[in-house]
């Protein structure tokens, strides 16, 4: 493995403070039996801390406590402990120790520091066991690192926590507040699930004015729910340092991570008082008798040795290196058991770093300790990817001691912080001074008093949603207007200064425009979206219901009509006493038929029909003015709507705003941006009388848009309760309750009037059929006078014979 060039220079400063080590304790076990093979494990912590206090403790009983029960074992642990006093360079020259003097299987680091990743690149040199009670970081992976075994959690699933805590409590967004270290920075990379409005990061080494200057500038931004990951020494004077500037008050919400949380209960109590409310994660340890039993145990065995201990509560990390111990030892005696020749390999390691050598004990030993499985006081002990994660995690509670169940935040309030705060901030809302809708918004300078009304549907939709949060809002409209009082801008430059800064927001008739959402956010729309068509509405042709149909379809559907009526009668004149009178009689009867089939019930018509030809006639000729009367209806209810215009006419002018720009036409346009005023005169005078015929415009014209904002989401949840009370509706009807000469109409319709060809098929159809009863009518006649005829010869014939023999019989 390629050594850094840097780390060699390390180690052979680490070489230079051997000679000076001095054992700082006694072995943990005094062996005395030989016949017992002795593992000797390294164990380097920091004295001084209550974690390196505890975990020696935990370790020490776990020893007592494994041998006693499993006093027939071939192997015995021998745990060498070392102070390393928190410095990275003594732990590694404790580490070069063990690996020198008594020839260590395994190496046990209950502490988190830069010195561990040196240390983790010795052991895979060395090739044993590297146990670290911390997790330090996803750049030590397995893969990498496949001698060395991690406790607790890693930065994934720290990053996950976070993210479900603030989609708990339903915060859009948060601060991160990390240490610049090894071991903490991995976070930042891992963090999502929720927005990460910015990230401040911290030195060990910073002092508490380095600290307010952050905090302070947090204070300035509108975002109150702070995650905290970084040592707890650290975390004691950001904690105190935020209490001082009224950061640990109502309306904050702070999350600490495991790193900080784990360290609760062993804190100074004037920091734990600057902590109440804060709400943190830890790995959950499950109860069990065993484990109520060993902390009973662990408690009364320290308060008689140590009264250091008198205070501090039993924590994670004493409870993993205790099941750490059994794990160690329990593989200790499985490579004994399975692998005795191993065992006695020697593992030697030159000072001068240039010879290494290594036995396989150690890859034995390591292997045997991925596989260990067994419930300890931690709950199920089992490695994966050489690391052991917590499988769930508690949420606690800091407030005059640790709750697990129901949270208090800072201030002592159990109303869940809104996640961000405008701290008495008076907003300054842009709004555009076009006045071309006066409607929609309205600037108006009061010289006399130097006041600037600002009035309209849009600023009366804003006032109502705003006084509908339950949280005041202080707030200015400020004109965008240049020093001549005219609008110093475009629309686009208008969004552009909310993205700037300069304003909060933006009140007006702002249209929702895909590239604007690079600069600001929307609210909720309070109108109709899409683009419109506004055209004069007919209100004075009294001959309107004549206009949907073409001349020419009139006259064919009136001369179908008479001539289905003709072949009616002649079909049924010679049989039906209904078709029978005087001339006038029945040229009434053909044209009262043919058009009662309008009318009246069909089945009422065709009973007073006899013959077959005639009824057949009458169902399809039914069907056809079924058809006909459907079209006439729909054209007739869309044409007494809206006046039909025809875009792609060259007689026709369009006025179209000049920011609607991916509209084609077939027809000249004008390019303009007008007042209403001036859309009612041009739509009356036309296109022939130098107006227009239509203009295009966009509907949803009103918005409200404040950039990256809290006050979005809560704005647009007020316009919905508008909405849904029908307050917009009511101030639609305030604004826009003028009687109107105009309408809209969708671009796209193309309602057309009714031509013959749309009916060819019909009158072709009812036209053969008609003909064809006619033709089988005559066709019937003929026969029937045919026949007549003969039967009259036959009758004369008759006649004549008859007259003959009488003549013979007179003569005979």
């Amino acid at each position: 493995m390629y050594f850094p060039r840097k780390v060699k220079w390390t180690f052979f400063v680490v070489t230079t403070l051997f000679s000076l080590v001095q054992p700082l304790s006694a072995n943990h076990t005094s062996i005395n039996d030989t016949a017992i093979e002795m593992i000797h494990v390294g164990l380097i912590l920091d004295a001084q801390s209550w974690v390196g206090k505890i975990v020696d403790s935990c370790i020490s009983m776990a020893i007592s406590d494994f041998y006693s029960r499993n006093h027939h074992y071939q192997t015995k642990l021998v745990v060498h402990t070392r102070d390393s006093g928190g410095d990275p360079l003594l732990l590694l020259s404790q580490a070069l120790v063990f690996l020198e003097n008594f020839k260590s299987d395994a190496i046990i680091v209950a502490e988190n520091s830069a010195g561990v990743k040196i240390l983790v690149e010795l052991g895979s040199r060395v090739k044993i066991p590297i146990i670290s009670l911390f997790a330090t970081g996803q750049s030590l992976s397995s893969f990498e690192y496949p001698h060395l075994i991690q406790i607790g959690e890693d930065e994934s699933s720290r990053a996950k926590a976070i993210a479900a805590i603030v989609e708990a409590f339903s915060w859009r967004s948060a601060i991160l507040i990390y240490e610049d270290n090894d071991s903490a920075r991995p976070i930042l990379s891992n963090v999502t699930g929720f927005h990460l409005d910015q990230h401040v990061a911290l030195l060990t080494s910073s002092t508490d004015e380095e600290i307010v200057q952050q905090l302070v500038k947090l204070m300035s931004l509108q975002m109150t729910v702070y995650v905290v990951h970084m040592s707890p020494i650290l975390a004691s004077r950001l904690f105190l340092n935020a209490k001082q500037l009224g950061m640990m008050t109502q309306g904050y919400a702070w999350i600490t991570t495991d790193m900080i949380t784990n360290f609760m209960n062993s804190m100074d109590p004037s920091v734990f008082e600057s902590m109440q409310g804060v709400v943190g994660f830890k790995p959950h340890i499950p109860a069990s008798k065993e484990l109520h039993k060993f902390a009973i145990r662990w408690r009364s065995k320290n308060l008689n040795e140590n009264k250091n201990l008198e205070e501090m509560e039993m924590n994670v990390y004493g409870i993993w290196g205790y099941d750490m111990v059994w794990a160690v030892a329990t593989a200790a005696e499985r490579v004994m058991t399975r692998h005795p020749h191993i065992l006695h390999q020697e593992t030697r390691l030159s000072m001068n770093f240039t010879t290494i050598l290594s036995s396989e004990s150690g890859l034995v030993f390591m292997d045997e300790l991925l596989q260990s499985r067994f419930e300890g006081i931690s709950g199920g002990f089992q490695l994966t990817n050489g690391r052991l994660i917590p499988k769930e995690i508690e949420i606690v509670n800091e407030f005059k001691g640790e709750r697990i169940i129901g949270v208090i935040w800072p201030g002592g309030t159990m109303n869940i912080p809104k996640g961000w705060s405008l701290r008495g901030k008076r907003l300054r809302i842009g709004v555009p001074v076009t006045n071309q809708f006066r409607e929609l918004i309205s600037v108006v300078h009061d010289l006399q008093t130097n006041d600037i009304n600002v009035t309209g549907f849009c600023v009366d939709v804003f006032k109502e949603a705003v006084q509908r949060l339950d949280y005041e809002v202080h707030y200015d409209f400020i004109p965008f207007e240049d020093a001549n009082g005219l609008m110093a801008g475009s629309y686009d430059d208008l969004i552009l200064q909310v993205h700037h800064k300069n304003y909060d927001a933006v009140v007006g008739d702002i249209t929702i425009i895909s590239r604007r959402f690079a600069y600001v956010d929307f609210t909720q729309p309070f109108t109709d979206l899409g683009i419109g068509v506004v055209v004069p509405k007919i209100n004075n042709d009294i001959w309107i219901f004549l206009k949907h149909l073409c001349g020419d379809l009139w006259i064919t559907a009136a001369a179908v009509f008479i001539f289905t009526g003709v072949v009616i009668w002649f079909i049924e004149r010679p049989i039906n006493e209904e078709f029978q009178g005087s001339p006038s009689k029945q040229i009434g009867m053909i044209f009262w038929y043919s058009f009662s089939t309008l009318i009246f019930a069909h089945t009422k018509l065709t009973e007073k029909l006899l013959s077959n030809l005639s009824k057949f006639v009458v169902i399809i000729w039914v069907f056809v003015v079924l058809i006909i009367t459907s079209s006439y209806t729909a054209t007739l209810a869309s044409m007494l709507t809206v006046k039909q215009i025809q875009l792609s006419s060259r007689d026709n002018d369009v006025w179209v705003p000049s920011d609607i720009s991916n509209f084609t036409f077939e027809t000249r346009r004008r390019r303009a941006n007008h007042s209403p005023e001036e859309y009612a005169d041009a739509l009356k005078r036309g296109s022939k009388n130098g107006g227009v015929s239509a203009i295009i415009n966009e509907i949803p014209y009103l918005k409200v848009c404040p950039k990256r904002s809290p006050l979005v989401q809560d704005i647009s949840s007020a316009i919905m309760r508008l909405r849904e009370e029908k307050r917009l509706e009511m101030m639609e009807n305030k604004w826009f309750n003028s009687e109107s000469s105009f309408t809209t109409l969708d671009p796209e319709s193309n309602s057309n009037r009714l031509h013959i060809h749309s009916f060819g098929g019909l009158f072709l159809v009812t036209g053969i059929s008609s003909i064809s009863a006619l033709v089988v009518c005559l066709f019937q006649k003929r026969q029937s006078i045919k026949i007549q005829l003969n039967s009259s010869v036959d009758s004369l014939k008759g006649y004549f014979n008859v007259k003959i023999i009488g003549r013979q019989k007179e003569r005979s």
